[in-house]
């Protein structure tokens, strides 16, 4: 992976009214989800179904759900390392 590209598959959760930001859809390996309800609950789901995902959060409760589903936690300055020069 290079500096400013994320390798696909990346899926971003949106709950709530951030839903209304971005329609879901699936383009160029960006796939956008509406969570029916708590985000939280839809990225545990994700990440029970798919063990090998990689989850950006600084959330702790979260953290700990997804590593019960034993998929990976980083946090936002890896991501923000991902994506800067």
């Amino acid at each position: 992976m290079t500096a400013g590209r994320l390798g696909p598959p990346v899926t971003i959760v949106l709950e709530g009214r951030a839903r209304a930001g971005a329609d879901e859809a699936d383009v160029d390996g960006v796939a956008v989800v509406h969570a029916p309800g708590e985000g939280d609950d839809t990225i545990a789901a994700i990440a029970q179904a798919h063990r090998d995902v990689v989850v950006v959060t600084a959330d702790r409760e979260l953290a700990d759900r997804v590593r019960a589903a034993e998929a990976e936690v980083v946090g936002p300055s890896w991501l923000l390392d991902q994506l800067v020069d």
